[in-house]
């Protein structure tokens, strides 16, 4: 089945290693080195619990009770830029690791559409659901996983819910899908729609002239099996 696919929606990015993560070490190196030095030329701190003893335990000396610890300049330099390396990192990818990224996606979502068809077959229509919904999380522009689902919809009688995925198809993906009309056609038909039945069966043989006599065959056959 065809199904829109745009190069600029890949996220390989979130998959690769970048080269920026030699300067996020470069920067907190260079941070901590600047913390050293800061600590060599301040005073050394006075323990305030040296002069507490067995009979003298008073502390004269205490921290002022709404005193707030200074943050350092340099510390908060170092997070924002730390931020935009993170940003940087998201749009350093090659088309290359955007085509291996999306790929590896369409892998997963198959083996997820294989593992609900096998629960199709059993039938247990809720797990299958359950597979193919988690493929759609990998590859949500694939018409075959939307279809699969929603004639498990279909099948448990949730024909809202189906005529949801078939629309999804038909008004966002594939406008001539032959499949999602005849879907929807038969879930109308069951819900009563006469009209839209009609219309749903027209629009599979006015886009799909070649698949006239299938379109005829699929109406036939689904009063009695949908």
């Amino acid at each position: 089945m065809s199904s829109t696919q745009h190069a600029e929606f890949n996220e390989g990015f979130l998959l690769k290693p970048s080269k920026v993560d030699d300067l996020y070490k470069f920067l907190d190196d260079s941070a901590k080195a600047n913390k050293m030095e800061q600590k060599k030329e301040e005073k050394d701190e006075v323990e305030l619990s040296a002069d507490v003893t067995d009979t003298n335990f008073l502390v004269m000396n205490r921290c002022p009770p709404f005193a707030k610890p200074k943050l350092s300049s340099k510390k908060i330099n170092v997070r924002a830029n730390l931020n935009q390396m993170t940003f940087m990192r998201q749009i350093d990818v090659t088309p290359k690791q955007r085509d291996e990224a999306r790929m590896e996606r369409i892998r997963v979502a198959t083996n997820y559409r294989r593992l609900g068809n096998v629960e199709f077959r059993k039938p247990n229509y809720d797990k299958a659901i359950e597979m193919y919904s988690k493929g759609l999380q990998y590859i949500p522009d694939t018409t075959v996983l939307y279809l699969n689902r929603a004639l498990c919809f279909i099948k448990k009688r949730e024909y809202k819910r189906a005529i949801f995925d078939l629309d999804y198809i038909l008004y966002h993906l594939d406008k001539r899908n032959m499949r999602a009309w005849l879907y929807k056609a038969g879930t109308l038909k069951r819900l009563n729609n006469d009209a839209g039945y009609k219309e749903c069966a027209d629009n599979a043989r006015r886009f799909n002239r070649e698949h006239v006599n299938f379109v005829d065959v699929f109406l036939e056959k689904m009063r009695s099996e949908f």
